[in-house]
């Protein structure tokens, strides 16, 4: 959600603005923007994209955590019709991308995400990439009668925030916008040990037979 504020008219309301701002940073919610209709104010794509032009974008980091991604098949299945235990190499290539919580795609050439690697470096000194690809080939042993294939959890890393943008003109009535809790989930390129990639089989079924061993 989009929030603003009036640009200061006073010292007084100078003052408020900073205590405003000082919240933020110690992690409180954002103070309410005054009501407005749909047309009244930007979407959050509209404020992120505008982060290309306008006189200040800044990601402001709040938390950071690493974790391993769900595991998934890379590569094809390989069968194995014969009597003996063989040998099958199988190919992968697997993209990690950069996720946020608004469903936005991002992009390495756009600025909001140059924002937030610039804020995330900043504040917890870890990197980020708007896209990751691994690739690799793997031998490995299917049994007599199995089928094998591969499975990765992926090395991710997740950072969460808030973005502050100005304006030097009013835009959609303000001069300052902000863009509250937005979370990214990405490739973790400092430390993609935390990831694996585990050789899987099982029986052939019926079908499995069917379909492969002719």
């Amino acid at each position: 959600m989009a929030f603003a504020r009036r640009k200061p008219a006073s010292s007084k309301r100078t003052l408020r603005t900073a205590g405003a701002v000082a919240a933020l940073t110690l992690g409180a919610s954002l103070m309410a923007a005054p009501q407005a209709s749909a047309a009244d104010s930007p979407t959050t794509k509209e404020l992120l994209d505008a982060c290309s032009w306008a006189d200040l974008c800044q990601f402001h980091a709040t938390d950071y955590w690493t974790y391993t991604g769900p595991n998934h098949q890379v590569g094809s299945t390989a069968y194995n019709c014969a009597s003996q235990t063989n040998q099958h190499r199988i190919d992968w290539s697997d993209t990690t991308g950069s996720t946020n919580t608004f469903g936005i795609s991002i992009s390495a050439e756009y600025k909001f995400f140059e924002v937030f690697t610039v804020g995330v470096s900043t504040t917890y000194s870890h990197s980020w990439e708007a896209s990751h690809t691994d690739t690799e080939s793997n031998t490995v042993n299917v049994p007599a009668g199995y089928k094998g294939w591969i499975e990765r959890g992926t090395a991710k890393q997740q950072a969460k925030g808030w973005y502050e943008i100005h304006f030097g003109k009013r835009y959609y009535g303000h001069y300052i916008w902000y863009v509250n809790n937005y979370q990214s989930s990405g490739f973790n390129k400092d430390n993609p040990n935390t990831g694996y990639v585990n050789f899987k089989d099982a029986p052939m079924s019926s079908g499995d037979r069917s379909a492969h061993c002719r």
